[in-house]
C-alpha cells in the first residue's frame, strides 16, 4: 500500500453497489442509476467469471462477491463513471431482480495512484 503524503488530501471516493443477477453484473451509483456492465455467471466448476461488455475485461473468482470486487478494482473509477454516462439505466429496458442477488458495496478512489488532484479554482 502506498504511503499518503501528509500534505496531499485523501483522494475523493465514490460509492457503488455491485449486483450479480440473472447472469449479469450490474452496478448502482449514488444517484440510484443501475447499469448492466456485462456477463457474470457461475461456471460448471463452481467459480464465477465475468466479461464486461464495454472493454471486454474478463476475470473470475471463487464467489460472486469476489468476482465483483475483482472486476471493480480492475475497471477503475474513470471507466465505471464513463459507463454511467454512456449506458442507459437498466430499468428502462428490463427491471433486473436485485433484491436477493449477491451484492457488494465499494468506495472507489476517483484518483488512481500517482495522479494528482488539481485545484481548478481561479
Amino acid at each position: 500500500m502506498a504511503q499518503q503524503d501528509r500534505n496531499q488530501p485523501a483522494a475523493p471516493q465514490a460509492r457503488f453497489t455491485f449486483h450479480a443477477a440473472e447472469g449479469r453484473l450490474y452496478a448502482r451509483n449514488g444517484d440510484g442509476k443501475i447499469i448492466d456492465l456485462g456477463k457474470l455467471a457461475r461456471q460448471p466448476d463452481g467459480s464465477w467469471h465475468y466479461l464486461l461488455d464495454g472493454n471486454k475485461l474478463a476475470g473470475g473468482a471463487p464467489s460472486p462477491e469476489a468476482a465483483m470486487a475483482d472486476a471493480a478494482s480492475r475497471m477503475g473509477f474513470l471507466y465505471l463513471d464513463g459507463q454511467f454516462t454512456a449506458v442507459a439505466d437498466a430499468r428502462e429496458h428490463h427491471a433486473p431482480r436485485l433484491d436477493d442477488a449477491p451484492a457488494i458495496e465499494l468506495a472507489i478512489d476517483e484518483l488512481q495512484a500517482r495522479e494528482r488532484m488539481e485545484d481548478a479554482r481561479v
